[in-house]
């Protein structure tokens, strides 16, 4: 029991292979799909082993959250899906797993986090370290169905729109960082605008992407995120640590005037607003 226990703090805390809690090493991930769309998930295009321990499957297709597998069967419960176990990483009958939701650690697609186990005593573990609530699969799918209208924020309307010059994204375009399809989230959509077009889901991914490659902010672009308008990145002010989140979670959110970015932080508890240049690679990697 201690060894199991030892086991089990290991795999939760010292992840040598991975930077996220999600993430596992390939060798240790079953992966259903085949051919050129075996990594990604059918339903948002991320990559499934960087997503792994939230993953499930569902008639022949393997998705990187319970909120893509919502997404997918558009809120029919499922009768033979499966999720990967937290601990042993196999996948497992989601009608007899153990969801701990609303924990402190991290999800996938969703503000509220959902990480499954095959033993109620890991489960009870995972619960003592990290927080969240115990239940089975179908109280976990009701609470992806009610976070599921508000997990990226509020969708632009037509009379937030103008016709103004945005973002345009091939249909096919996938984030270089998380895989995602770009497309989908149009009010998250950035650019790095150089040689070769990449497209991202967001702030915090364009910034890791530009760190690492040291790119110069005068080919990054970024969505307003209400009008959807093109802006210069550095030209764009940012809300940071509010209510709202973006497909990878917590978001840097821009807007084309401070006031306009003042207004949305008030009205969404945003913790401070930004500009381009107080943008650092430690808070990017917070967030």
């Amino acid at each position: 029991m201690v060894l199991r226990a030892v086991l089990i703090l290991f795999i939760l805390l010292n992840s040598a292979y991975a930077q996220m809690f999600q993430s596992v090493p390939e060798a240790n991930a079953t992966l259903i799909q085949s051919g050129k769309e075996k990594y990604a998930c059918p339903n948002c295009g991320m990559h499934l082993v960087k997503f792994y321990k939230t993953s499930h499957t569902h008639e022949n297709h393997q998705y990187c959250s319970i909120h893509c597998l919502y997404e997918s069967t558009q809120g029919v419960i499922p009768q033979d899906a499966k999720v990967v176990d937290t601990i042993t990483l196999e996948l497992i009958d989601v009608k007899k797993a153990y969801y701990v939701v609303g924990s402190k650690v991290r999800g996938t697609m969703s503000r509220t986090s959902s990480y499954a186990f095959g033993n109620e005593k890991d489960a009870l573990l995972f619960v003592s370290d990290n927080g969240g609530k115990i239940m089975n699969f179908e109280a976990a799918f009701a609470v992806a169905a009610e976070d599921f209208p508000n997990d990226f924020g509020k969708k632009a309307t037509l009379s937030t729109v103008v016709p103004v010059a945005k973002i345009e994204v091939p249909k096919d375009a996938k984030c270089p960082i998380c895989g995602m399809f770009v497309a989908k989230y149009p009010q998250w959509v950035a650019l790095y605008d150089g040689e070769k077009k990449f497209y991202f889901d967001g702030v915090k991914d364009m910034m890791k992407y530009a760190y690492a490659r040291k790119l110069s902010s005068d080919k990054l672009y970024v969505s307003d995120y209400y009008k959807l308008l093109k802006l210069e990145a550095s030209k764009a002010f940012y809300v940071i640590g509010s209510n709202v989140y973006g497909p990878m979670g917590s978001e840097l959110i821009p807007f084309a005037t401070q006031e306009e970015a003042q207004n949305f932080a008030r009205d969404h508890n945003g913790q401070k607003v930004i500009a381009f240049d107080e943008i650092t690679e430690a808070l990017v990697k917070s967030l």
